[in-house]
């Protein structure tokens, strides 16, 4: 019997524990544990980034030349170099227009000969037919004055045949006049399209000299040279082949730079122009004490194997401090965003806000049960946002909402 005790003990305290249980089921879930109690506190939030020197604007350098001609990349200057205006940044060579222009140059010389010999054919044949219609003259005076002297002298067939030396005579003298007019008509025709065709290759052989005179990229202005990259992420390499109005690389600006920053969307509450940043520079320690001086209007994402979007804004780096330290582009650093700064305000944690339509909600613990509100909200922040109403001070706000447990 003693030893059965226990065992009934246990039991009886299952079943009493299943029946507190099964009654619980029955109730309104209890508040969560984590509890906090709304009252006007310091209200004071950081954003740090990380981010890098900019150029707040930048000269975009393309392969020099025209009509997409095909360049070959000679030698450049080192990335980040910098560069003073009118220093050759790049030398790129044109095997392909430097053929085609030898190939011009011949064809050049061919229309050359082929009009000198045009010519000349066109004097032979102008001598020949005036020798020849000379001769028609001659004969022609010769039968005319046999054919007008007394016809009692001459035996009649003398003067027919001299009558018909005359109208033969005649016809070949018009059949020679055609031809030379025929053959000037040719020689002109044959000179056209020679000279058309000269000039076809004279504007070919003009682009290709214009090209292989087009193969140093200039400096526009001072600057630091940064390769720009193709749409498959692989910057120019020497021997590599480029198109003419290709771009480049790109030549920021040295006159004005920025702190450049990237954060996630959902860390960028309350970013706003005008905000202190407090940037140190890595690698060196040295902190600048920075204002936000633009804000990117949409958020996009970075990769494509991201989905997260990214907001970005800059800082304004002033000139001499920029001058005095020897700031450059793609310098990184470390930044330090004061998003709020108030000596009191009523807040709530973002982890204790419920999506209400397109407002929010909270819940509080009331007797022990979980109470929901629908509250307005102010100022946004990464961590807690400002309360403008919907609750009273002293009201005791659920951390971790039963909407949030369900979910």
């Amino acid at each position: 019997m003693k030893q059965r005790l226990p065992s009934l003990r246990l039991a009886a305290s299952s079943l009493a524990l299943m029946l507190a249980l099964a009654a619980c089921g029955d109730r309104e879930p209890a508040a969560s544990g984590a509890i906090e109690t709304l009252a006007a506190r310091p209200w004071a939030e950081t954003l740090q980034v990380d981010g890098e020197i900019n150029a707040a604007a930048s000269t975009m350098l393309a392969v020099p030349g025209s009509g997409w001609s095909q360049r070959v990349l000679v030698s450049m200057v080192a990335e980040g170099s910098a560069v003073r205006q009118g220093d050759v940044v790049a030398r790129f060579d044109a095997p392909q227009s430097r053929m085609e222009l030898s190939q011009a140059e011949l064809e050049l010389l061919r229309k050359t000969l082929a009009e000198a010999g045009n010519a000349a054919n066109a004097a032979v044949e102008r001598s020949t037919l005036a020798g020849e219609r000379a001769k028609v003259e001659d004969d022609l005076g010769l039968s005319r004055r046999y054919a007008d002297v007394d016809l009692t002298i001459f035996a009649r067939n003398t003067i027919l045949d001299a009558l018909a030396d005359v109208g033969f005579l005649g016809a070949k003298r018009s059949y020679l006049d055609w031809k030379s007019g025929q053959a000037q008509t040719r020689a002109a025709a044959q000179d056209a399209v020679l000279h058309s065709q000269r000039d076809s290759i004279e504007q070919a052989a003009g682009r290709n000299r214009d090209s292989l005179a087009a193969l140093d990229l200039v400096a526009p202005h001072d600057g630091v040279f940064l390769l720009v990259p193709r749409w498959d992420g692989a910057k120019p390499e020497i021997g590599a082949s480029q198109s003419a109005g290709q771009v480049f690389g790109m030549l920021p600006d040295l006159r004005q730079l920025v702190a450049h920053f990237s954060v996630a969307e959902g860390q960028a509450f309350g970013l706003k122009a005008g905000l202190p940043v407090q940037v140190r520079l890595a690698g060196t320690g040295t902190a600048l004490a920075l204002t936000v001086t633009r804000v990117g209007s949409t958020a996009g994402t970075v990769s494509a194997e991201s989905p997260v979007k990214y907001s970005d804004f800059d800082a304004a780096i002033p000139n001499e401090t920029a001058l005095k330290l020897g700031l450059k582009p793609g310098q990184a650093l470390r930044g330090s965003v004061q998003l709020v700064a108030r000596p009191a305000a009523l807040t709530v944690p973002n982890l204790a806000l419920v999506q209400d339509g397109s407002g929010y909600a909270v819940y509080t613990e009331e007797q022990g049960k979980p109470v929901r509100h629908k509250i307005e909200l102010g100022q946004r922040g990464p961590v807690r946002s400002e309360l403008k109403s919907g609750l009273a001070a002293g009201a005791r706000v659920v951390l971790l909402p039963p909407a949030a447990v369900k979910s």
